[in-house]
């Protein structure tokens, strides 16, 4: 009889200290590798399928990474906020040292939300694409508003050089005279409606237009010496006619 008592004394001990509450284990300076839930209701067991109630917490959080802190199955499936541990190499976000934010299904967005008025102000897409102003990003960077920056670096290819190659075939002042009658636009430029309908290509557009530049460059280069081959021209006009008045 006195075995069986003790065996319930201890179950029930075992017990208390399993559903151990926050209040609990700091009050008592204690510490659990233990999921502990915060803002559980009484009537519901602790278990990972516990339905949480809300929380408030005043302080910091702490988060500590530990090897395969991170573990695929109910994990995966549930949002989840962790720091990284040891790299294990079991899973590819456990580079020691990251805090992690994970939305746990496949897919899903993180969205941020702020105002006296709840609204999203930032979505990360499942896909990686991030949109300020905007929940339907469609590139890594999508922003509906303006942007103010001190520096911008945009990297692109095929720098018009080319047009100062020997074999760039320069169209005529005609040529794009008449190409302008016709469309209303330079050519390789985009029209009004286009940029309108589809916007720019910052790194594009500058090397279109740095194009153009050169062009005009080398119209500028062709009638300077067409107009010191007139002036050529006319200076022996004048000194024929001057001999002759003589």
């Amino acid at each position: 009889m006195k075995k069986s008592l003790m065996i319930v004394f201890f179950a029930f001990a075992s017990f208390g200290v399993q559903a151990q509450n926050l209040q609990q284990v700091t009050e008592n300076g204690n510490s659990t590798t233990k999921n502990l839930y915060v803002g559980v209701s009484e009537a519901t067991s602790i278990s990972d399928g516990a339905v949480p109630q809300k929380s408030n917490l005043a302080g910091k959080m702490k988060f500590l990474g530990m090897p395969d802190e991170f573990t695929l199955g109910m994990d995966a499936n549930q949002p989840t906020i962790y720091r990284s541990g040891v790299n294990t190499g079991s899973y590819p976000f456990n580079n020691y040292d990251n805090l992690i934010l994970q939305t746990g299904v496949q897919n899903r967005d993180v969205v941020f939300v702020t105002g006296s008025t709840p609204s999203i102000k930032m979505t990360i897409t499942g896909v990686g694409n991030v949109g300020i102003g905007t929940t339907t990003p469609t590139e890594k960077l999508s922003v509906n508003g303006k942007i103010r920056a001190h520096e911008i670096k945009v990297e692109t290819l095929n720098w018009p050089d080319y047009v100062f190659a020997k074999d760039y075939q320069l169209p005529t002042l005609q040529e794009t005279e008449k190409h302008i009658k016709e469309n209303g636009h330079l050519s390789g430029i985009p029209s009004a409606e286009e940029v309108k309908a589809n916007g720019i290509d910052l790194g594009e557009m500058n090397a279109k237009l740095l194009q153009k530049i050169e062009e005009l460059t080398l119209y500028l280069i062709e009638i300077k010496k067409d107009v010191e081959t007139q002036n050529q021209k006319h200076s022996k006009e004048m000194e024929y006619l001057k001999s002759k008045l003589k």
